[in-house]
């Protein structure tokens, strides 16, 4: 709403300078003043909302080993998308309101479909050691990237159902606590996700819309898929039992815990791919531009009172 309110073609215009100077872009160049464009909320427009359903069985298949089953089903209802309804109706460039550029409409006919069926396992190796595994395999489906996401065809919409962006069709998730003697403790979390999709541009404004992000034809939205990720992260942690405290009973161990901390992220070293360029006629297309952070560490401290 409050952008509606904003960008409504009055109180925003836009100005083309062409050929400026600097430090003052007005002596030498020379000001166009474009159509003003607008931003509305559909008349019709209805408040979005989820579904989910879900189903599970756990069953203990030995002493503190446990399987878990559940079936999950999302249904996004009603979601936001804009769509330009002043876009141009041809390669003429004829657009239905002549006194406006855009008109970019929020809407509220996107959906989403998502299903998952997820494996868990927990268990005890007497003690000493705690092992924990999840598999997710999942698929999701929508037709918005957001509220104010735009089609590559403002007046053909079909094309626009596709993968999710978060849509990773596989989840492997494998962690552990082990107990080791001396009071040191050591915990691992191994995550492996196939790869997500990405959309695939032309890179032009093929349409007239002066928006640059036409596909080619036959290609839907999220077409594109990137690689998978790897990361594993490690901590290993060491107990401190200070002598006793004037609140600690005679004759026992201090209730009193000081813990020393080191914390790996991707400690592999792995680079995990988190944007891929889906624009076809640049030089880097299908190459990663940017990814998750590199090994990191982390040292921490932390002190227990007794209750």
């Amino acid at each position: 709403m409050r952008r509606a309110l904003l960008v409504d073609g009055i109180r925003v215009r836009h100005l083309v300078i062409s050929n400026p100077s600097f430090p003052n872009p007005f002596l030498s160049g020379s000001v166009i003043s474009v159509l003003p464009s607008a931003t509305r909320i559909a008349p019709d427009i209805r408040s979005p909302y989820l579904l989910h359903t879900s189903i599970g069985v756990e069953r203990e298949v030995y002493e503190d080993k446990t399987v878990a089953m559940e079936y999950m089903f999302l249904r996004g209802v009603n979601l936001f998308r804009s769509r330009n309804i002043n876009a141009p109706w041809n390669a003429a460039g004829l657009r239905p309101n002549p006194a406006f550029l855009n008109i970019n409409q929020v809407e509220s006919t996107a959906f989403l479909r998502s299903q998952a069926l997820t494996i868990t396992f927990t268990g005890r190796v007497r003690k000493f050691f705690k092992p924990y595994a999840r598999y997710v395999f999942s698929k999701s489906t929508d037709n918005t990237s957001g509220p104010f996401s735009l089609p590559a065809n403002n007046y053909d919409l079909r094309p626009e159902l596709g993968p999710s962006g978060f849509d990773r069709r596989h989840r492997l998730s494998l962690m552990g606590v082990l107990k080791l003697p001396q009071d040191f403790q050591v915990g691992s979390v191994l995550s492996i996700a196939s790869g997500a999709p990405f959309n695939v541009t032309t890179g032009f404004d093929d349409n007239g819309d002066t928006v640059a992000n036409d596909r080619p034809g036959g290609w839907t939205r999220n077409t594109g898929r990137g690689p998978g990720i790897t990361q594993l992260d490690l901590k290993i942690t060491k107990l401190f039992r200070p002598v006793q405290f004037w609140n600690d009973e005679p004759g026992q161990s201090s209730k009193h815990i000081v813990a020393f901390s080191v914390d790996a992220f991707n400690i592999l070293n792995h680079t995990n791919v988190s944007h891929i360029v889906g624009v076809l006629s640049s030089p880097f297309f299908g190459r990663a531009n940017s990814a998750e952070p590199a090994r990191r560490l982390q040292f921490s401290v932390k002190y227990e009172f007794p209750d």
